[in-house]
């Protein structure tokens, strides 16, 4: 058999293997807000990417703006604030109360 011969089953089998988990990684929800309930304004939401950062709202309508926490320090949802990483948890990303005009779930 010639070593060229083995090389595309080997080579197919490859793309198979990384094709789903390359598909997967395509969409990184951020859980943006989206700005359009009143519920959102001046409460800061969490950037589901970045623990050190999170989503303020200012007004109706306008986008999201992203923030930055103070360093050493990462956002805990549950208190809507930035708080030292010794107190700060993982926990599940919780949906907003709305999203951005155009938002295509993943």
């Amino acid at each position: 058999m010639h070593p060229q011969a083995s090389f595309w089953p080997l080579a197919c089998c490859l793309v198979l293997l990384l094709l789903p988990s390359g598909i997967r990684s395509l969409c990184n929800d951020s859980f943006e807000p989206g700005c359009l309930n009143p519920v959102e304004l001046h409460i800061p939401q969490r950037y589901c990417i970045d623990p050190t950062k999170y989503w303020l709202c200012n007004d109706i309508g306008s986008q999201a703006q992203l923030r930055k926490c103070q360093p050493n320090t990462g956002f805990d949802q549950d208190l809507n604030a930035c708080v030292p990483w010794t107190a700060w948890e993982w926990k599940p990303c919780q949906e907003p109360p709305s999203r951005p005009p155009g938002y295509v779930p993943c």
